[in-house]
């Protein structure tokens, strides 16, 4: 069997829509890419997991795993790594959802291949996630392991207007921005009901197929993350706004291929990189550190 693809989708703070990314991607991998997939929800409310055991079952395997909150005894740790081998021996795709707290230390980051930060664009929430980045950063440009990839995840956007916002942050370490998950005052009666990927509603579907290709395909692409943030840091500073290259890697014609596609199902487009950003890697834009 082939090595599975770990995911980290984590934030020091709730109501960023971390569990809702989770479950979702989730549903995403085992239902459209048809991959063995489990979440493990390592959350104390274990949201995503009462999402994905009470909604209708498309082959999702799902761990619920309550860790221990007492600080320096190495219990979470040991109990965090022995959830993530047992799901990594059988499956293809692993995500975890974690509400990150100081019970486990920073090198378990390096347990994954993707670690997604999911935000909103308010400042509380991108004061949060930058302090989360930058107090981590020497994971994620990390030359004596082999670091996580590090994606932002702009969640709950109700304007792309505002999507450009998130670029006014001084990030320490390089990182990937995926597609905005946009927001839907509908969104939240999909909970234990009805995955994004599944939905009728045709805007939410392929809003949430558009960023799910997004991240499968970077886990399947390596990148030299140092290579990249530097190439990125120039991107940064070309003229033009970051709106109207996101609007350009959105209107490209490169078309990512679905195995099993939601019936009835009308893909958008795919994206590609804008002129400026030489990549592989469809639908994200590259950013390095400021300065």
């Amino acid at each position: 069997m082939s090595k599975a693809l770990k995911i980290l989708i984590t934030s020091q703070k709730g109501g960023v829509g971390k569990s809702t990314v989770s479950a979702n991607l989730a549903a995403y991998f085992s239902y459209i890419s048809g991959k063995k997939t489990t979440l493990v929800d390592f959350d104390h409310q274990a949201t995503s997991g009462k999402w994905v055991k009470k909604a209708y079952p498309i082959g999702i395997h799902c761990q619920t795993v309550d860790l221990p909150n007492a600080k320096g005894s190495g219990v979470a740790l040991l109990k965090a790594k022995e959830s993530l081998r047992k799901a990594v021996d059988t499956m293809e795709v692993v995500i975890v959802d974690l509400t990150w707290t100081d019970v486990l230390p920073p090198d378990f980051l390096f347990e994954f291949d993707l670690v997604l930060v999911p935000s909103s664009l308010s400042r509380v929430e991108l004061d949060s996630t930058l302090e989360f980045v930058n107090r981590f950063s020497f994971v994620f440009n990390s030359r004596m392991r082999n670091p996580p990839k590090l994606v932002i995840v702009p969640s709950r956007v109700d304007n792309l207007n505002t999507y450009e916002g998130i670029f006014s942050k001084s990030f320490s370490a390089g990182f990937f921005l995926s597609p905005p998950v946009m927001y839907s005052t509908s969104a939240g009666d999909f909970f234990g009901n009805e995955f994004f990927v599944m939905t009728s509603n045709q805007e939410i579907r392929e809003n949430f197929l558009d960023f799910g290709r997004s991240i499968e395909q970077l886990g399947q692409t390596e990148v030299d993350v140092r290579s990249a943030s530097k190439q990125a840091s120039l991107t940064h500073k070309v003229s033009g706004s970051i709106l109207d290259r996101f609007r350009a890697v959105r209107n490209s014609t490169a078309e990512p291929t679905i195995k099993r596609p939601v019936p009835n199902e009308t893909s958008p487009a795919g994206v590609t990189p804008s002129s400026r950003v030489k990549s592989s890697i469809p639908s994200f834009l590259m950013m390095g550190r400021d300065g």
